[in-house]
């Protein structure tokens, strides 16, 4: 006599049910309770070898075996056997699969340290990468085993953030000096009147200002304001320059062209406001300097030397 007979008969004497042999009044089987259909997902899960979803259903079935308190259920009982003992082969297989992967990590993080010494920059990146990913493909069942792991890789990271950062920071070292040294031949060049080299290495402080990386404002900001003047030196040389070619290149009957138009300016009015307009810069009076030639200007609109003068007052005042 097996134990489930032995209950039933016990269990009948007093008037008693067991949970397995339970009938309706109707003499129909008791309702399904749905324990059958989570066993088979949970043999589906096991057989896929997705252990994390077949714990979660598992323990579903050991919350229900706990609700039953002492009360004897020999279905939930054999559930749990069966499955007990399936978790039992897939785990023996999984932590040995898990045991080569871990191995393999840490050959992998072998080589990156490697990699590093060696001053090879790129593999390292690629190694931390691919043990990332083993890594991802142990399950959490294993988390004692995991967690070790991933302690590993945190540490090889560190080493390698560690390096970078010191690469990073010498790299940004290196670009703002040599940005500090363009600046220092371009201020030369402009108080030699040597416009060509001051625009080449305003160019070439410009591209390099642009590759410092961000995280580098306490250095970039006073050095972009002294390229910043820079530009703005540059720039109104360039337009007083164009003005000025604009008025060598003003035709020689201009004052006949105007005479036809019937538009004549006081050529004796515009020469005296630009004088006075000059006189006033080198007295650095440069509102009164700016009045003069915006009256210059409304002689005569396209004189190139108003332009010139309108344009440099402009940056003084």
């Amino acid at each position: 006599m097996d134990i489930d007979e032995f209950l039933d008969r016990e269990l009948s004497d007093l008037g008693l049910q067991t949970g397995t042999s339970e009938k309706k009044e109707d003499g129909l089987p008791p309702e399904d309770d749905g324990r059958q259909p989570l066993a088979q997902n949970i043999s589906a899960s096991i057989g896929a070898g997705n252990i994390w979803q077949a714990e979660q259903e598992y323990m579903q079935l050991w919350r229900a075996l706990s609700g039953q308190k002492l009360k004897w259920n020999r279905e939930l009982y054999e559930q749990l056997l069966a499955l007990s003992r399936q978790f039992s082969g897939m785990l023996a297989q999984s932590y040995g699969e898990a045991r080569q992967k871990s191995e393999r990590v840490n050959e992998i993080i072998g080589r990156a340290k490697s990699a590093i010494q060696q001053g090879r920059k790129e593999a390292p990146f690629k190694l931390y990468s691919e043990a990332q990913e083993i890594f991802s493909t142990i399950p959490d069942a294993f988390f004692e085993e995991k967690r070790i792991i991933e302690a590993q890789i945190a540490d090889f990271y560190r080493e390698l953030k560690m390096g970078t950062d010191s690469e990073l920071i010498k790299r940004t070292s290196s670009l703002i000096s040599e940005i500090n040294r363009l600046i220092e031949k371009i201020s030369l060049a402009i108080r030699s009147n040597d416009t060509v080299n001051a625009t080449v290495n305003y160019n070439k402080c410009i591209e390099l200002y642009n590759q410092v990386p961000e995280g580098f404002l306490r250095h970039k900001n006073p050095i972009g304001m002294r390229i910043l003047d820079i530009y703005r030196s540059l720039s109104i040389y360039n337009e007083i320059s164009n003005l000025q070619k604009q008025l060598a290149q003003q035709p020689q009957n201009q004052q006949a062209i105007h005479q036809f138009s019937g538009n004549v300016p006081d050529a004796g009015a515009l020469s005296s406001k630009k004088e006075r307009a000059k006189r006033n810069m080198e007295k650095g009076f440069y509102n009164e300097a700016f009045k003069d030639i915006q009256e210059a200007l409304s002689i005569e609109p396209n004189d190139a030397e108003s332009k010139a003068l309108h344009a440099k007052i402009k940056t003084l005042q």
